[in-house]
Order: structure tokens, then sequence, then C-alpha cells
């Protein structure tokens, strides 16, 4: 065939019968068809690796979790366990200070009895007659009222008992001025004396509201007047 466009040009292009025609489209639809389905193929393989991938590594990570969990038990577990050690520990072991505290505390008291009835039956010092064993000093209830308990003792001997009477001079500050008061005073009634080995006098007392003890002092005196045993003491933080 002759292109009129470009005079001076022979251009022969080839011409191809129908049937050619048709077999090359076919041909290329079968390529066209083969190379999508290998596509398709690959696109499903692909998938389903992943997918397999993907469901392996869940089951692993199922897997590490009923790990943990389970860890994660037995950890909470001994830390009841050990709790409850702690708890049982200290449970007895607060027992045994609530036992050796009363433990000590009843070998003070003993010691102070033992050393007591020691007073009495055979002093260190070897000498007899009356004496002051103790004085104790607690407040009543209120700001000026106070209980006393004074323990006398008869030392070495006891062939006979003791009688007389007991008093108490209480020196202190009131109104910037030093004053003495006796109890009981003039007008109250005696303390009294009477024992052989031992004698525990309690009682109570009051002092002015104006008045700030400093030191107590014990006098025992015999029915006619004579001293018979004294002591002083510092007040008492009462």
């Amino acid at each position: 065939m002759i292109d009129l466009n470009k005079p001076g040009e022979l251009v022969i292009k080839p011409r191809y019968s129908p049937r050619i025609k048709l077999l090359l489209s076919v041909i290329a639809a079968v390529a066209l068809l083969v190379s999508a389905g290998l596509i398709y193929n690959y696109g499903l393989n692909r998938a389903g690796f992943e997918r397999q991938s993907a469901e392996q590594t869940q089951l692993t990570l199922q897997d590490e979790m009923r790990k943990l969990r389970d860890e994660n038990h037995e950890l909470q577990e001994s830390l009841a366990r050990a709790q409850r050690t702690i708890q049982m520990d200290q449970a007895a072991y607060q027992d045994l200070d609530k036992s050796l505290k009363a433990s000590a505390q009843e070998i003070v008291k003993l010691r102070e009895e033992l050393n007591f009835y020691r007073n009495i039956i055979s002093p260190t010092d070897k000498k007899s007659g009356l004496r002051i064993q103790n004085l104790y000093i607690e407040s009543a209830g209120s700001a000026n009222q106070y209980r006393y308990k004074l323990v006398l003792i008869q030392a070495l001997k006891h062939e006979s008992s003791i009688q007389g009477r007991a008093s108490f001079e209480i020196s202190g500050v009131q109104v910037g001025e030093d004053v003495v008061l006796k109890v009981p005073a003039a007008n109250e009634h005696a303390i009294l004396v009477s024992f052989k080995y031992f004698q525990d006098i309690e009682g109570k007392f009051e002092l002015p509201r104006n008045f700030q003890p400093k030191r107590i002092k014990v006098n025992i005196t015999s029915p006619g007047g004579a001293s018979m045993a004294e002591a002083s003491y510092n007040w008492p933080q009462v």
C-alpha cells in the first residue's frame, strides 16, 4: 500500500488475515488469563502463609499468656503464704514479748518481796527495830487530792508489837513563801501504827490548791510522843 501523505516515500505494511488476528487475540487472552491465575494463586498462597504465621504467632502468645498467668498465680500464692507466715511470726513474737515483759515484771515483784521479807528477817545491817520501808504517793483524781501507802516493818527481832502513830510533814511553797503542812491536821483522826512484822497503811489527804509540794517527811512516834523513826523523800512526780 502506498501512503499518499508522504510523497516520495514508499511504506509497505503487512496485512494479516482475519484468522491470524483471531488466533493472536485468543493467545493474548489465554496469556492474560494464565497471568491472572498465577497472580491470584500467588496471592492466595501468600495470604494463607501469612494467616498460618499469624495463627502460629497467636498460639505462641496465648501459650506465653497462660505461662504468665500460672506464674502470677504461683507468685500470689507464695506471697499469701509469706504474709501468713509473717503474721504468725509477728503474733508469736508479740505473745513472747508479752510473756517476757510479764516475766520481767514478776521477777521485779518477787525481788521486791524477797528484799522486803529479808529486811524483816535478816537486814544487811543487822539492826533491829522499826523501819520505814517505802512511801508511795499518787494522785487521787483531782489536782490537790492524793492517795498514799506507807509500808513499815520491824526488823530482826519480833518479840513484841510496835505501837504508835504516823504523820507527814509536807514542805512546799504557798503564795511565794516556804510552808510546812502537817498530815493529819490537829483536828483529824490520827494514823495509828500497830504491827509485829509489817504494816501497810493507806489513806488520802488534800492540799491547798495554791500549795506546791517539794518534799515529804514521815514521822513515826510512840504513844507517848517520842520519835521512833523518820524518813524524808522528794515529792514524787504525780
